[in-house]
């Protein structure tokens, strides 16, 4: 973090200081850190004792519930891969009694905590500084049974943000099981517990080493847990093991890449009547059903209801030379091959002729929704396994993220495509916001079934405006490109929190219930004035005033003509420090607000007015060398880039609609401008001097000491967003200029 130019490798001593240029250089070298990521689907195996925790995502092992028997003194090793997206620092976070080993060295021990795990806060972590791998890294904990407290709480997580664990946004880290024979399956290891009289001074050394493999046995025969049961990823679908004694009929899926001319031959054996679909069409029943390969990918659907306590089907697909040749190419079975067969159900019906119903499946086969079951409940895919499921992932730090700042980031990338016309930006764009809003109902259903999901976790609850109102741009935004119907219950949902679930003044101006922030104007006027085009709804055009008010009201600094970044709820003052980003948040929001809602009526005038006035204050607050400060009147504040954007594509909105006089502005905002390429981009497109997410503090210290990081998404969005301003804008004077001559 805190990275600077090297002196001669500004954007402007390369030459680059048109906006057309910069977006090329900046949205380039933007996708190479930021590639799409696809989807991955893997078994998990469910894991009661070792979770990750909802939201937060902190890593809870409660050994007590393990292994409820044992005895004082007895010790148990945990063990995961902790899979990185790329080199980083990072922390692992810790609360509890434990020893832990990463890559190999130890890195933590304690053994004086005497709190039981729930009643740990934070002030009992300790942080520990590592450096993370691009690829797995290997994580081991050792925990012995104390009187009181036997079990570790666990964050891998990015220096910046120490307690939440890191898979979304900056760095993308998830725990594996760590054995091939389970490779990619999220969860942790675990073996014991060893009593202290077998416990021996190279064990350590043993489990750390990997000697104890698998299949191999630690002290009395113990081996590491969970067991993944290999012997039902053949050709045998055990619908008994997975539902128990659940009732109703049940689906099994596999897959055939056919070629040209050949014959293929289905063979099938079941404890009770089936009906196979191939490629949707049902086909008469038999043992054997045979068809024609035709050089693409067929779909078997077998269909079987239960009727007595047996419940299975055998089947498999041959083509003469092999005797299976049926998988489902995209799940693994660890590092060994395809899995054969996958399930769902089972589903429910008053009606007694289950086999003559089309349930969900034969109507349509799909991954990104569970299917209804016809009980109020749902069910998705999953393997014919006792607790073993299947779950969809993406490692990656960008695309199809809900975060906000991930937002600031696209919504640049989108604005400055439709400007260019870059059709492959816009696709990637369109195709990251599409993705969320599609596993957006399964993410709910995940949470429900598995305690944290694995995809968009921080849209669980929409809990704040952060998790609503940049992401509810762009749900808008891709909404008015392509009229997906897909994305409107997204919005609906989004627009009820903001509306109904956020905090508020008696006046009904949000907050935070103990402070109030002006960023929060930005995550959430935006979103509202689009909900107001989108609706025609009048409602959401006063909220959006309602809002500017209540925020002006309470931040406004008159004599600076600044904002102030928090108000205290509790006793009822601002903090009076001018953050910068918090600033550029409320500057940028004004722009939208006033070019989406109509210009009719006296609240427009309004908010007009306090964008003139705030626009002086920017003005008088910037540098000599065009840069704006992290606290703006500070002039030892650091130059910070973010600001600097805001206020450079605030100005330009202005001039370009009229709001500002040319004359006054156009210097100012052609110095920002340049200083921008001067001091926050490279010749390579990295973008510097952007502050990392901010807490809130009273003291313009706590803002000064904040460090910044290269290509943070805070600051790359709105350089593009404020250079495709500026091409509109050398649009227009073209335009006057023409029509003069």
């Amino acid at each position: 973090m805190n990275e600077t130019i090297a002196p001669g490798s500004s954007a402007y001593e390369a030459g680059v200081k048109t906006p057309e240029q910069a977006i090329t250089f900046i949205s380039r070298r933007m996708l190479q850190h930021r590639p799409r990521v696809d989807l991955t689907y893997r078994p998990y195996i469910l894991q009661d004792s070792l979770v990750l925790t909802p939201i937060s995502s902190k890593a809870e092992m409660d050994i007590d519930k393990l292994y409820p028997d044992a005895a004082l003194g007895d010790i148990v090793y945990i063990r995961a891969n902790c899979e990185a997206d790329r080199d980083c620092e990072a922390v692992l976070n810790v609360a509890g009694n434990a020893e832990i080993w990463f890559n190999g060295s130890r890195v933590f021990q304690r053994s004086d905590c005497d709190l039981p795990l729930a009643s740990l806060r934070q002030n009992d972590y300790r942080v520990v500084n590592v450096l993370m791998k691009g690829g797995k890294n290997d994580l081991l904990i050792k925990c012995q049974k104390k009187p009181d407290c036997w079990g570790v709480l666990l964050y891998v997580a990015y220096p910046r943000y120490p307690f939440r664990w890191t898979r979304d946004y900056l760095l993308s880290v998830r725990p594996q099981l760590p054995f091939d024979e389970m490779d990619g399956m999220e969860g942790f290891a675990h073996i014991g517990p060893v009593h202290e009289a077998d416990w021996t001074a190279g064990l350590d050394e043993k489990v750390l080493s990997g000697v104890v493999g698998y299949n191999d046995t630690l002290c009395r025969d113990l081996k590491w847990q969970p067991r993944w049961d290999m012997t039902n990823t053949g050709s045998l679908i055990d619908f008994t093991a997975a539902y128990g004694d659940q009732q109703g009929c049940a689906y099994a899926l596999s897959y055939v890449s056919t070629l040209a001319g050949k014959n293929y031959t289905l063979k099938l054996q079941s404890s009770s009547p089936v009906k196979a679909f191939i490629d949707s069409c049902e086909q008469e029943y038999a043992n054997e059903i045979c068809f024609p390969g035709d050089g693409t990918q067929k779909s078997i659907l077998i269909k079987q209801p239960r009727i007595s306590d047996d419940w299975w089907c055998r089947a498999e697909v041959s083509d003469g030379d092999e005797a299976c040749v049926n998988t489902v190419p995209f799940i693994w079975n660890g590092k060994r091959k395809p899995v054969s067969w996958i399930i769902t159900g089972p589903f429910r019906s008053s009606i007694g002729n289950l086999m003559g119903i089309p349930f969900p499946p034969e109507q349509e086969l799909q991954f990104e929704r569970p299917y209804p079951l016809g009980d109020y409940t749902s069910a998705f895919w999953r393997l014919p396994h006792k607790n073993a499921y299947i779950r969809p992932y993406r490692d990656g730090i960008f695309f199809g993220q809900w975060f906000y700042a991930v937002q600031v980031g696209l919504h640049g990338l989108m604005y400055a495509a439709k400007t260019t016309g870059d059709a492959g930006q816009l696709r990637y764009y369109l195709d990251s916001i599409q993705t969320m809003a599609d596993f957006y109902e399964y993410m709910k259903w995940d949470k429900q079934e598995f305690g944290d999901p694995t995809l968009i976790p921080r849209a669980w609850g929409l809990p704040d405006l952060d998790a609503c109102g940049t992401i509810g741009v762009s749900m808008a935004e891709a909404f008015e490109l392509t009229g997906n119907p897909g994305l409107m219950h997204v919005i609906q949902d989004i627009g009820q929190a903001v509306s109904c679930a956020i905090p508020r003044f008696p006046d009904g101006t949000f907050n935070r219930v103990h402070t109030m922030w002006a960023d929060d104007l930005y995550m959430s006027c935006p979103f509202l004035a689009r909900l107001a085009r989108l609706t025609g709804q009048k409602k959401y055009a006063d909220e959006v005033y309602r809002q500017i008010k209540g925020f002006h009201d309470r931040l406004w600094i008159p004599e600076k003509k600044l904002f102030s970044h928090i108000f205290f709820v509790d006793d009822n003052t601002k903090s009076g420090i001018p953050w910068g980003r918090g600033n550029g948040w409320i500057a940028v929001t004004l722009t939208e607000v006033l070019s989406i809602l109509p210009r009719d009526g006296c609240m427009w005038e309004h908010i007009l007015g306090i964008y003139k006035d705030f626009m002086q204050g920017v003005k008088k607050h910037q540098d000599e060398n065009g840069m704006w400060h992290q606290v703006l009147d500070r002039a030892d504040a650091y130059r910070e880039t973010s600001c600097t954007a805001m206020f450079v594509l605030s100005l330009v909105r202005g001039m370009l609609n009229g709001w500002l006089d040319e004359d006054e502005y156009a210097e100012t905002a052609a110095k920002g401008w340049t200083a921008l390429m001067k001091y926050s981009v490279d010749k390579m497109g990295d973008v510097y001097g952007v502050c990392l997410g901010s807490g809130c503090a009273r003291e313009a210290k706590y803002y000064m000491e904040l460090q910044t990081k290269k290509n943070d998404d805070h600051g790359t969005g709105i350089i593009l967003m404020a250079a495709a301003e500026f091409i509109k804008l050398q649009g227009l004077r073209s335009d006057r200029r023409a029509v003069i001559a």
